[in-house]
């Protein structure tokens, strides 16, 4: 599956690190997929990118999860966060602001995808 991020998805829209608007509305949609048991995310920080992305990530994800359930579903949810604690968003904050709505985050991306090959590796067996 490809992601918000790819090229096609941005041409003449801002990209998602700047206006996560469009992951939002992915995110939304996938939970509606009844084959989609696992959504993997990268948050990035750094300056000229969203104010809190992990923030506005969280809202979206919240929404996915209680449309899951709605449907008699669950979603697990795995990110990781690439920044610094002196990064504008600061990295604590918004690793927390993602734990806070059951996301699984992951020290690094390597490790996210594994664990979220893993998940849907058990969801299929």
């Amino acid at each position: 599956m490809r992601g918000p991020g790819e090229d096609e998805f941005t041409q003449g829209r801002l990209h998602p690190m700047i206006d996560p608007s469009l992951r939002n509305r992915r995110i939304l949609r996938e939970a509606e997929d009844p084959q989609t048991g696992v959504i993997l995310l990268d948050v990035v920080l750094g300056y000229g990118v969203h104010p809190s992305p992990a923030g506005a990530a969280a809202e979206a994800i919240s929404e996915a999860g209680r449309l899951a359930e709605a449907l008699g579903r669950h979603i697990a949810f795995v990110a990781s966060v690439c920044g610094t604690e002196g990064d504008p968003q600061g990295l604590r904050r918004q690793e927390a602001a993602l734990r806070e709505t059951g996301v699984l985050v992951m020290p690094d991306n390597a490790s996210a995808v594994r664990l979220a090959g893993l998940i849907a590796q058990a969801l299929h067996e």
